[in-house]
C-alpha cells in the first residue's frame, strides 16, 4: 500500500509540475504577445503630418459631449470600454478647443468657408452653445461664409446652425424643436409601499431636490420657480433663431393647433414643414448637398477641399501656457466641472483636496498674477465646498484678484465657492443660485417588522445603536435637522460676506431658489454678464498683464498614465481584433447603467452627511 501512494505521489507531483509548466508558458507567450501588440499599436499610430490645400472648408464636424475640461481617462477603463462596447464611448470636446478653431480659422487665408456638420452633437446646454455661437458671430465678420447641413437637426444642434448663412436639409429629415422642461420621478407612494422610512430635512421653500421622496407631484413653488428660469431659456434661445432666420419668435415652436394645421397643409412632411416655416433654406440630399457647396466653394469638381475639426485642431497652438513652463507674468485658469466631492478627485469632478491644492498652488507661483476660476458645477458635498472656499479666500489675501466664470451651471455648492470671488460674471442663461442645504436617508425597520425582523439591543448612550435598520430616535432627528439649519445659517452667512450683503438680503433670494444669469445681475448674485474671455480679460485689467498670457493650472497626469493613455486604445484594438472578442451591446449598456448608479451613490459622503446640490438644473 505505502509503494502504491509513492507511485500515485511521483504521478500527481508530475502532473504538478507539467501544470506549472504550462502555465507559466501560457502566461509568458501572453506577454510576449501584449509587448508584440504594443509595437504593431506604436507602428500603426504614427503621427502622419496633416496638410490640406489653400482655399479649404473647414469641416465643424463636432461628435461627442461639449465640456469645460474633457475627464481623463483611466487607461484600464478605456481597455475595458473597447471590450465591452466602443460604442457606448461618449466623446467629451473641449470648448475651448472650438473656439480656438473658430477663431483661428477666421483669419487663416487657407480657409474659405466654415461648414458645419452637427449630426454627431450630443445635447448640451445653451450656455454652452452660446460660447461657440459667440465665436461663430466673430468668424462671420471675416465675410466668409457658414454652412450647415444634416439629415436631421436636434434642438442643440439647430441653435449653432441657426448661425448659418444657409441650412441645406435633407428632403427625409426635419427639425426637432421641444423646448426646455425639467421632469422627475416622484417616490413617495412606492416608498409607502416598501415600508421604507425616508428622512428628509432641509431649508429652503424651494429646495426641492428631496421632493421625489416626499411627495407624488411637483409642488406648486417647485413648478413656479422652475417655470421661472426655463421660461428663461425658452425665450432666449426662440429669439436668438428667429433673429438668425428672420422669422418671428413664435413661428420657431408654434402652439400645438398651429403647428398641425401648417403640417397637415405639406402633407405631414416635416422637411417640408421646415421649408415653408423658413427654419432651412433648401431641402437636398446628401449627393445634392456636396455638389452644391463645391459648386459655391468655386470648385472645379463634384467635391470641394476641406479639412476636419480635430485634423484642423492639431495644426493650432494652444492658447494656454502649462504652469511652470510660463515665460511671462500672466493670468492663471482653473476649471472646475463636474459634481463637488470630498478628497482627490480627477478632472470631470471637483474634489475638495485637490482643487483646494491647485488653487494653492496659484498662490505660490509668482508668474501668476491674477486667477480666474471657471465653475461649471450644479453642486455637492458642503465640506468640500467650505474647503475650496477657504483655499479661494488665501488665494485673495496674497494680493491676487480672483475672477470666477460661471459655465452652463454654478449653484448650491457651485455658488457657495464663486461667492468668495472678487467678481463673478455669469452669461444670461447660466443657472445659478439655489442657496440652500438637505440631508437624507431612509430606514428599513418597517420592512424588515414586515418580514419578521427586529433589532434590539442595548447601549451606554442615547446616541449609539444607530442603523438604517432601526427606527430614528426622535431627538436624533432634532440634532439633524439642527445641524441642517445651522449649514444653512453658514450659507447665508458666506453669502452675505462675499457679496458685502446682511443675511436678511440673502435670505431673501435665497431658501433654494434657481436663478438665471440675468437674474442674479439684478438681485447682486453676480456682477457681470459675459464668457470666460470676458473674465480672463477682466483678471488681466486688474492684475495689469496681457490677456493673452494664460496659464492653465491643472493635476499633472504621472509618467505611467500618460504612456499607457498613448497605448490603451490602440492596444485595445489590437488585442479584440486578434482574439475576435465581441459584447452583447444590451448587456454593456446595463451594466455601464448599474455602474453609474452605483458610482452615484458613493458620490454622497459628506463627513456630516450635508449636501449643497442643485440637481433640478438639468433641463429635458
Amino acid at each position: 500500500m505505502r509503494k502504491l501512494f509513492s507511485i500515485l505521489g511521483f504521478i500527481l507531483s508530475k502532473i504538478g509540475s507539467s501544470i506549472t509548466f504550462t502555465r507559466n508558458l501560457i502566461l509568458n507567450l501572453f506577454f510576449i504577445s501584449f509587448i508584440a501588440i504594443i509595437i504593431i499599436a506604436l507602428q500603426q499610430t504614427k503621427e502622419v503630418p496633416v496638410t490640406f490645400a489653400d482655399n479649404a472648408a473647414l469641416v465643424l464636424n463636432l461628435n461627442g459631449v461639449l465640456v469645460d475640461q474633457p475627464k481623463l481617462v483611466d487607461p484600464f477603463d478605456q481597455v475595458i470600454s473597447e471590450f465591452v462596447d466602443s460604442k457606448n464611448v461618449v466623446n467629451e470636446i473641449a470648448i475651448s478647443d472650438v473656439v480656438n478653431v473658430i477663431n483661428n480659422a477666421k483669419t487663416d487665408n487657407a480657409i474659405n468657408a466654415l461648414i458645419l456638420d452637427l449630426a454627431l452633437l450630443k445635447p448640451a446646454s445653451l450656455t454652452k452653445l452660446t460660447d461657440i455661437s459667440d465665436a461663430l458671430v466673430e468668424f462671420k465678420k471675416s465675410n466668409k461664409p457658414v454652412y450647415a447641413y444634416g439629415d436631421y437637426f436636434s434642438q442643440e444642434q439647430y441653435f449653432l446652425a441657426s448661425f448659418a448663412d444657409e441650412i441645406l436639409l435633407n428632403p427625409a429629415g426635419g427639425v426637432l424643436l421641444q423646448g426646455y422642461g425639467s421632469y422627475s420621478l416622484y417616490f413617495k407612494d412606492a416608498i409607502d409601499k416598501l415600508n421604507l422610512s425616508s428622512h428628509v430635512f432641509r431649508v429652503g421653500t424651494y429646495k426641492s431636490f428631496v421632493e421625489p421622496f416626499t411627495r407624488s407631484d411637483m409642488s406648486a413653488e417647485s413648478k413656479e420657480a422652475k417655470l421661472n428660469w426655463l421660461n428663461q431659456l425658452w425665450n432666449t434661445y426662440t429669439s436668438v433663431v428667429a433673429s438668425n432666420r428672420s422669422i418671428n419668435a413664435d413661428d420657431v415652436a408654434p402652439k400645438a393647433d398651429v403647428f398641425i394645421a401648417k403640417l397637415q397643409s405639406v402633407n405631414g412632411n416635416i422637411a417640408e414643414y421646415a421649408l415653408q416655416q423658413k427654419l432651412v433654406d433648401q431641402l437636398l440630399t446628401r449627393e445634392q448637398i456636396s455638389r452644391y457647396l463645391a459648386k459655391k466653394l468655386n470648385s472645379e469638381s463634384a467635391k470641394y477641399d476641406k479639412v476636419e475639426f480635430l485634423d484642423y485642431l492639431a495644426l493650432q497652438p494652444t492658447p494656454f501656457e502649462q504652469q511652470g513652463f510660463a515665460n511671462k507674468p500672466g493670468v492663471g485658469i482653473i476649471f472646475a466641472s463636474g459634481q463637488i466631492l470630498d478628497g482627490n478627485q480627477p478632472a470631470g469632478a471637483i474634489g475638495g483636496k485637490s482643487l483646494s491644492k491647485l488653487l494653492l498652488e496659484a498662490k505660490d507661483d509668482e508668474q501668476i498674477k491674477a486667477l480666474v476660476l471657471r465653475i461649471d458645477s450644479p453642486g455637492g458635498s458642503a465640506f468640500a465646498s467650505e474647503q475650496i472656499r477657504t483655499a479661494l479666500l488665501e488665494v485673495k489675501q496674497a494680493g491676487k484678484p480672483v475672477i470666477v466664470s460661471m459655465g452652463s451651471v454654478a449653484a448650491s455648492g457651485g455658488y457657495w465657492i464663486a461667492s468668495a470671488a472678487d467678481e463673478i460674471w455669469a452669461k444670461p442663461t447660466t443657472i445659478t443660485g439655489s442657496i440652500g442645504i438637505f440631508g437624507m436617508f431612509a430606514t428599513t425597520e418597517k420592512l424588515l417588522a414586515k418580514l419578521g425582523i427586529y433589532s434590539d439591543g442595548v447601549g451606554t448612550t442615547d446616541y449609539t445603536g444607530l442603523s438604517v435598520n432601526r427606527k430614528l430616535p426622535e431627538h436624533m432627528a432634532q440634532i439633524i435637522q439642527m445641524t441642517v439649519e445651522n449649514g444653512y445659517s453658514n450659507f447665508l452667512n458666506v453669502v452675505a460676506e462675499g457679496r458685502d450683503m446682511t443675511t436678511e438680503q440673502v435670505d431673501e433670494i435665497a431658501q433654494g431658489r434657481v436663478w438665471t444669469g440675468s437674474d442674479a445681475l439684478r438681485l447682486g448674485l453676480v456682477d457681470n454678464l459675459g464668457n470666460l474671455d470676458d473674465a480672463i480679460a477682466a483678471a488681466a485689467k486688474q492684475a495689469n498683464v496681457a490677456s493673452d498670457s494664460l496659464i492653465l493650472i491643472q493635476t499633472p497626469r504621472s509618467e505611467r498614465e500618460r504612456l499607457l493613455s498613448m497605448f490603451t486604445q490602440s492596444i485595445a484594438t489590437q488585442v479584440l481584433t486578434q482574439l475576435n472578442i465581441s459584447a452583447d451591446g444590451h448587456v454593456a449598456t446595463w451594466l455601464a447603467t448599474m455602474s453609474q448608479q452605483a458610482a452615484q451613490l458613493n458620490n454622497y459622503s459628506d463627513p456630516q452627511g450635508l449636501y449643497v446640490q442643485c440637481l433640478v438644473c438639468e433641463v429635458k
